[in-house]
């Protein structure tokens, strides 16, 4: 991590904010940064311990977003079924915006990861919305929903649909008008089956 906030470590961060999105964390050249710098490559060792400090860095704030929402969702879950809706305008809203409020560190761990430590993040991330998902389906089946029963595979269908077209997002740098269209074709697109599925 950083050791000061000097104009100097400022600008390594916004370098390797630069080199990763350009080149991704496999191909991000320590050598480059420095020279985008204006310092060696032992000098930027003093600011950062190497590539996946400096990716970590990067990355951080916005995990710890991505956490927090995810307890807000599972919070929301486990109170009154009855005022909980994942089909509402609210949650594709605050998907949009929790993308936009990170949307270097969205676009870094989804396009830029390979060969980081967090490479597998939207798998990791699929297996964690499958897990709500089932736990949203049986607390609908304890109330009288009449839930479809799905296979580990359409489970896994169910998930990857939903967070693969999220991210076309940054994939494809949607401005956030152009988001918020996707985003409601989206929904227009998935909600149907997902409710069907679930008994709503």
């Amino acid at each position: 991590m950083p050791k000061d906030k000097t104009a100097t470590n400022r600008r390594i961060i916004e370098c390797m904010k630069n080199e990763f999105l350009t080149h991704g964390y496999d191909k991000a050249s320590l050598n480059r940064i420095s020279a985008e710098v204006g310092i060696t490559t032992a000098g930027l060792y003093k600011h950062f311990s190497g590539k996946e400090d400096m990716f970590y860095y990067l990355v951080k704030d916005t995990l710890d977003a991505l956490k927090a929402m995810q307890a807000d969702g599972s919070e929301n879950m486990s109170g009154d079924i009855t005022s909980f809706d994942p089909f509402g305008e609210e949650w594709s809203s605050a998907m949009t915006d929790f993308i936009f409020s990170n949307y270097d560190g969205v676009k870094l761990l989804v396009c830029c990861s390979a060969g980081s430590v967090f490479e597998d993040f939207e798998e990791e991330l699929i297996e964690s919305e499958t897990s709500s998902n089932k736990q949203y389906a049986e607390i609908l089946r304890k109330s009288g929903r009449n839930v479809r029963q799905l296979t580990e595979m359409e489970w896994h269908i169910l998930s990857t649909e939903y967070i693969h077209l999220v991210f076309e997002i940054v994939r494809h740098d949607l401005t956030r008008e152009e988001a918020v269209r996707h985003m409601e074709f989206v929904k227009t697109l998935l909600y149907p089956g997902w409710k069907e599925i679930f008994g709503l």
